[in-house]
C-alpha cells in the first residue's frame, strides 16, 4: 500500500488524503456528520485530476543516473533524465523513486517541470543514506501531476543500479605506532622512495617520465632502443590493520569499529607504507593498499559490505597471519570489550613480536589497562585526535 501511494499520489495528495480519512472517521459520529465533507471533496478532486491526467498522458523516455558511492549519513542525489517523445507539451512532470529501501530515507519528489515536444530535462531526486551497505536503486517513476497536483499517472523509467554506502571517515591527526622498516623477501616492485635497499629484478622498455639514471646504457647501445632497470624494494614499512567482527556487543559499536578502520586506512594512505587490511569474519578478507598495491577505495568498498560473525575467526586469522607477522612493522587491532577468548588472541599476537596497538570500541570502560586504547563510539564524530 505504501509503495502504491508513493507511486500514484504526490506528497500533497498524500497529506490531503490523510486529512480526508481523519475527517471521514470523525464524520461517522451522527452529531458531526458534516465533517465528512472533506472526504467527499478530496474524492471529487482526485477523480477530476485522474480523468484530466488520462487525457494528458504523454510518451516519456527516461534514464536513471545513480552515483556509484556515498558516505553513510550523507544526502544522495539521483538524476532522472526525462525526454518528451510526443508531439505535445506535458506539464508538471515529476519523478520519484519506485520504493523505499531499509537503510535509506524516503526519497523526496523532484521539482515539477514543463516539457516541450522533444525536450529533455534532468529531474533531481534526493534521499538520505542512513546506513552503510550495497543498495539497488531504481527504477524511477515519472509522470505528470497536471492539473491539481494530487495524482501522478506515472511510468517506470531507468534500470536499477547499485549504490555503495561506505562508513564515515573521521579526522585523525596522529597515530602512535612503534614501526620501522622490515625486510620483505622478494621485495616490492616499483618502489616509491629511493635510498633503501633495492634488488635488481630485470629491465623493461623506456616510458616517458622514467628517470634517465635508470636507463641501462649498455643494453641501450646493443638494442638501439632505450630500456630501464627495474628494482624490487626489500626494506619498507608495512602496517597491518585487523578488524574483529566476532560477536560485537551492539550494532552501533560494530558500526563505530568500521568507521575507525576507515579512518585509520585514510590516515595511513598518506604515509609511505604498505597497509594490509584483515577482516576477520565468516570469510577472511585480505586487502593491501599503498605503494601501487591497492587503494583506499578498495578498503572502503569492503567495509561497506562487511557483516558481523557469530563464529570465532581467530584460528583462521592466525594461520593467515603467521607467515606475514615477520614482515609487519606494526599491527593495529580494532576490537571490542575484552572476553577470555579475545584476551587469549591478543596475548598470542603480542608473543609474535610485532608492535601491537589494540583499539577497543566500548561505551563502558570496565578496567584500566595500559595495553588497550579505549574509544567511545559516541565520540567518534569529534575526531580521533591522538591515538
Amino acid at each position: 500500500m505504501r509503495v502504491w501511494l508513493r507511486r500514484y499520489l504526490t506528497a500533497g495528495g498524500r497529506v490531503m488524503w490523510g486529512a480526508a480519512l481523519i475527517s471521514l472517521a470523525a464524520g461517522l459520529d451522527p452529531y458531526r456528520g458534516q465533517l465528512s465533507g472533506l472526504f467527499v471533496m478530496s474524492a471529487g478532486l482526485t477523480a477530476a485530476n485522474f480523468l484530466v491526467g488520462l487525457l494528458m498522458i504523454r510518451r516519456l523516455k527516461g534514464e536513471l543516473r545513480v552515483p556509484a558511492r556515498a558516505v553513510a549519513g550523507s544526502e544522495v542525489k539521483v538524476t532522472v533524465l526525462v525526454t518528451n517523445r510526443s508531439r505535445h507539451s506535458t506539464y508538471d512532470v515529476e519523478a520519484t523513486l519506485a520504493k523505499t529501501i531499509p537503510g535509506l530515507a524516503s526519497a523526496r519528489e523532484s521539482r515539477r517541470s514543463h516539457l516541450k515536444p522533444g525536450q529533455q530535462v534532468g529531474l533531481e531526486v534526493f534521499f538520505q543514506a542512513l546506513k552503510r551497505g550495497a543498495y539497488r536503486i531504481g527504477p524511477a517513476h515519472v509522470g505528470s501531476t497536471y492539473p491539481l497536483g494530487i495524482v501522478r499517472l506515472s511510468q517506470k523509467v531507468g534500470e536499477p543500479q547499485t549504490l555503495l554506502v561506505t562508513p564515515r571517515i573521521h579526522p585523525m591527526r596522529n597515530l602512535r605506532l612503534h614501526s620501522g622498516m622490515r625486510h620483505q623477501p622478494g621485495g616490492l616492485p616499483l618502489a616509491s622512495q629511493q635510498g633503501e635497499s633495492l634488488e635488481f629484478v630485470g629491465v623493461r622498455d623506456y616510458r616517458p617520465g622514467d628517470s634517465p639514471r635508470k636507463i641501462h646504457w649498455k643494453l641501450f647501445a646493443r638494442r638501439g632502443q632505450p630500456v630501464v632497470r627495474e628494482y624490487a624494494q626489500e626494506y619498507f614499512s608495512r602496517i597491518g590493520i585487523i578488524l574483529d567482527t566476532y560477536r560485537p556487543p551492539k550494532p552501533k559499536e560494530f558500526e563505530a569499529a568500521l568507521e575507525t578502520v576507515a579512518s585509520l586506512a585514510s590516515y595511513l594512505e598518506r604515509s609511505d607504507s604498505v597497509v594490509d587490511f584483515f577482516a576477520a569474519g565468516e570469510q577472511l578478507i585480505l586487502l593491501s593498499m599503498g605503494r601501487n598495491q591497492g587503494s583506499l577505495e578498495g578498503v572502503l568498498e569492503t567495509l561497506a559490505c562487511v557483516k558481523s560473525s557469530r563464529r570465532s575467526p581467530y584460528a583462521q586469522l592466525e594461520a593467515q597471519l603467521e607467515p606475514l607477522i615477520p614482515r609487519l612493522s606494526a599491527l593495529v587491532l580494532v576490537t571490542f570489550a575484552p572476553t577470555p577468548e579475545r584476551r587469549a588472541f591478543w596475548e598470542r599476537l603480542t608473543v609474535a613480536g610485532t608492535p601491537l596497538r589494540i583499539l577497543c570500541l566500548s561505551r563502558n570502560r570496565p578496567e584500566e589497562d595500559q595495553a588497550l586504547t579505549w574509544i567511545h563510539p559516541d565520540q567518534l564524530a569529534a575526531g580521533l585526535d591522538d591515538l
